[in-house]
């Protein structure tokens, strides 16, 4: 599963080993502050990380599926 839709835009542009798109998958690591949950994401071809920050409704909304595939 391709998780790159929730990520900004901007990391989206920059390519990934072999002129390939990233494709991002939720690591274990998810922070909560207050109003939003911080992600951290990895590449599943070249291992780059990235920190993705959710609003508190955005991440509901997508909770079951980031703790079924996190890593």
């Amino acid at each position: 599963m391709n998780f790159n839709h929730l990520l900004p835009k901007h990391e989206l542009l920059t390519k990934c080993v072999g002129e390939k798109q990233h494709s991002y998958m939720p690591t274990s690591h998810i922070e909560a502050t207050i109003g939003h949950v911080a992600i951290r994401f990895r590449c599943k071809n070249c291992n780059k990380l990235t920190t993705v920050f959710l609003s508190d409704r955005e991440y509901r909304t997508h909770e079951k599926v980031l703790d079924r595939f996190g890593v």
